[in-house]
């Protein structure tokens, strides 16, 4: 018994010793891939592999440093992402893949990769969804492009939807870059299921307002900006119109609006509502409310049925 206890902190330390060799060789012999681009052409498709370098801690989720880009083409999907991972320096790793960058959000494209994710782990299902405007030659040629590309894309990421979410409508933020800088662009593209609607800059924020995303939304009323750090949306269903109400709380040094500018933000939620009804978007889920409350939707059909009648009001609250 005596010589068992006396084994046991050696044992202990050959165990501390084992894991912190196995962690350190699955931060630094395996390229972290940290976002997939992908687009289709008519020759086939483009992959590409934005990745940390294996000499840097690459398992923290934040680290940013020796950033790098690989691209390659392939008949299929699936030859271009092996082509990709054959250019990487070591084995790629998609534990921290949180970002897919799209030329074009096509619905075949997204459910293509989402199918190839599930079967062959290139990627995760929860990272985020972002539309890319840009010669991607770029990113692998300029050195300081890569790590430009994370900052935007983790600025973007708390308003982008995720992959599992392909099939519901989402609002994807736009990233462009030229040879010297990478931007987030003003507006967005509406994904649906059936095509794809670019927002204007000031439609992306009443989306992302009627939505009660995050963040602070910010939008020029009677040629003033207003900032708006909260936003409650309450509907009210009734037989001849719906009725929508949004309790706004202003940001910080921001002026509290007038009567005026608080009717032209309806005006701009009632037009909004009414696009992307025409376009087959339920933003407010209509259809749903009316089946939790009347057992039926299906006069709140998009697809099926003419937008009803919209009646907006917008109150600030004066702290």
């Amino acid at each position: 018994m005596r010589n068992a206890k006396s084994y046991k902190p050696l044992l202990f330390l050959l165990l501390t010793g084992w894991c912190l060799l196995f962690l350190r060789c699955e931060s630094t012999e395996k390229s972290m891939v940290r976002a997939v681009y992908l687009a289709q052409s008519e020759q086939g498709y483009q992959a590409g592999l934005l990745y940390q370098a294996p000499q840097a801690a690459a398992d923290a989720a934040d680290a940013t440093a020796a950033l790098q880009f690989v691209q390659a083409e392939g008949q299929t999907m699936e030859r271009a992402l092996d082509a990709a991972e054959q250019a990487l320096p070591q084995t790629a790793s998609y534990r921290l893949c949180d970002y897919l960058l799209l030329s074009k959000a096509e619905e075949p494209l997204l459910t293509e990769y989402e199918q190839l994710v599930l079967r062959r782990g290139c990627g995760r299902t929860a990272a985020r969804l972002l539309c890319a405007e840009g010669e991607i030659d770029r990113l692998a040629a300029q050195a300081a492009l890569p790590d430009a590309l994370m900052a935007q894309l983790k600025a973007a990421a708390p308003t982008a939807p995720r992959l599992y979410e392909h099939t519901e409508p989402g609002l994807l933020p736009v990233l462009g870059w030229s040879a010297e800088e990478v931007s987030l662009q003003e507006g967005g593209v509406l994904h649906t299921v059936v095509g794809n609607t670019l927002l204007s800059p000031e439609q992306a924020e009443v989306y992302r307002l009627l939505t009660e995303q995050g963040g602070t939304r910010q939008l020029w009323l009677e040629g003033e900006r207003i900032g708006i750090r909260r936003c409650t949306v309450s509907v009210t269903l009734q037989k001849a119109q719906v009725l929508v109400r949004l309790d706004c709380q202003r940001a910080a040094h921001s002026p509290l609006p007038t009567q005026a500018q608080q009717q032209q933000l309806a005006a701009q939620c009632t037009a909004l509502l009414q696009g992307c009804w025409q376009q087959g978007v339920d933003v407010l889920h209509l259809q749903a409310r009316a089946a939790l409350r009347d057992g039926s939707g299906a006069s709140f059909d998009p697809t099926k049925n003419a937008c009803p009648q919209l009646r907006t009001d917008v109150h600030f609250m004066l702290y």
